[in-house]
């Protein structure tokens, strides 16, 4: 009985972690939400640019219409029980890049916001990648968001690794885009 009771443990702590892991993003988006509801700052700051955050909301639409259809496309016409799994898989594939991308997204622009209004009392975090960009392409990206890896894994990363396999210059060329669009939102927000 001793032996059973720390893998029941074990099995009890990776059940909360992984709880844990989905449903901490769940919790910041509703946070988010609210923040711009009832922060002023950060609505005025999202919309005044807007000419900037719509053409990046179309980006995330579109990535997340292809990483919701990389499944689909895998698994269609193989078999009828594939098939049905593919069919089943797109919404919540596209759901969840949706998710994960938006959430990316403005937690970065909350954190542009805040850094902004606090003025030079905001420190920057910065590694290599962002001093080169801010130094060689005059884009400070500011501090990272936290980035939800599990969700983003799954419901990003690896659609993104399926297309690729499917449509390679689709996958490229939105990868370079999402890429691009923090450094010319950057550039432009100037």
């Amino acid at each position: 009985m001793a032996a059973t009771e720390p893998q029941g443990t074990l099995q009890q702590r990776l059940g909360q972690q992984l709880a844990q892991q989905l449903l901490e993003p769940l919790e910041e988006a509703v946070k988010l939400v609210r923040r711009y509801r009832d922060v002023d700052g950060l609505r005025e700051y999202l919309n005044e640019r807007l000419p900037l955050v719509v053409p990046a909301c179309l980006l995330i639409l579109v990535t997340g219409i292809a990483c919701g259809l990389a499944p689909l496309t895998l698994l269609l016409g193989t078999r009828a029980i594939t098939s049905l799994v593919g069919l089943v898989l797109t919404p919540v594939m596209l759901l969840g890049s949706l998710f994960v991308l938006s959430i990316l997204f403005f937690s970065w622009l909350e954190k542009r916001a805040l850094a902004r209004a606090l003025g030079p009392r905001a420190r920057s975090a910065s590694n290599k990648l962002t001093r080169w960009v801010k130094r060689k392409l005059g884009a400070d990206l500011g501090a990272a968001p936290g980035v939800p890896w599990l969700l983003a894994t799954l419901f990003v990363i690896v659609p993104l690794v399926l297309l690729a396999g499917q449509s390679p210059a689709m996958a490229a060329v939105l990868i370079v885009l999402l890429v691009l669009a923090p450094i010319l939102f950057a550039r432009l927000e100037r």
